[in-house]
């Protein structure tokens, strides 16, 4: 059984369809990029998995359990969870106190939380900023603690929004190798990625969006050579 069921997908507003017959599958251990043209409906895709908006039509299932209608904790509950291009540390708290709010998750005694959260921080190579507030980070280390209070509600399935947008390329390196090194782990993927070298060096497949429908998936390599991908994002000749 695929970890991530996406069958018919479909989601409206007022007059425009934003995602149209979206149909694909997550298999436990992957790592998917999921691209396209800007308006292409990556992020609506995004937000109807986590449960940020109900799909208007479609059925998205998880561990084969239907989450359509369920909410945004509901379905971190269950083990998937996202990241946020933008990213939104809670400033004025510690960073071990940030990455605690995703550790109540399953962890609702402080003593237990703060122990997973400080793990946590091991992990993504913060524990020496633990007491520092999340407002002083540098880009490249806020980008570290958003995937760590993802991390700390202990997901199956992990959906990364442009985490390497804004980074130096050594910075990019780093934080990629830290995706590795957690799928290595047993955390699969799934990566909204505007730069192409992110998405072709890291993902197992990719799976390309159009004005809201799916044009093409396969490996990195097929991708490349794809005339539908090629026309999308180059534009097509006369």
């Amino acid at each position: 059984m695929s970890l991530l069921e996406v069958s018919n997908l479909r989601r409206d507003f007022g007059g425009l369809t934003a995602v149209h017959d979206l149909t694909f599958s997550v298999e436990p251990g992957e790592i998917v990029g999921l691209i396209g043209p800007n308006g292409a409906g990556k992020t609506t895709t995004f937000a109807m998995l986590s449960g940020f908006i109900t799909p208007t039509s479609g059925e998205i299932l998880f561990k084969g359990t239907s989450i359509n209608k369920l909410k945004p904790h509901q379905v971190c509950l269950l083990g998937l969870t996202r990241t946020f291009q933008i990213v939104q540390p809670f400033p004025d708290m510690t960073v071990l106190e940030n990455v605690m709010i995703g550790a109540y998750t399953h962890h609702p005694n402080t003593v237990d939380a703060k122990k997973k959260a400080m793990e946590v921080l091991e992990r993504i190579n913060l524990a020496h900023k633990a007491e520092e507030q999340g407002k002083i980070l540098t880009l490249p280390e806020l980008k570290r603690l958003e995937i760590g209070k993802a991390l700390a509600t202990e997901p199956s399935l992990l959906l990364l929004d442009e985490v390497a947008a804004g980074l130096k390329d050594v910075e990019m390196e780093e934080i990629l190798e830290l995706v590795r090194q957690l799928n290595r782990e047993g955390i699969t993927f799934l990566i909204v990625e505007h730069l192409m070298k992110v998405i072709m060096n890291l993902s197992h497949r990719v799976i390309v969006l159009d004005f809201g429908q799916m044009i093409g998936q396969g490996t990195p390599a097929e991708i490349s050579k794809n005339p539908a991908v090629l026309a999308a994002y180059l534009g097509k000749e006369d």
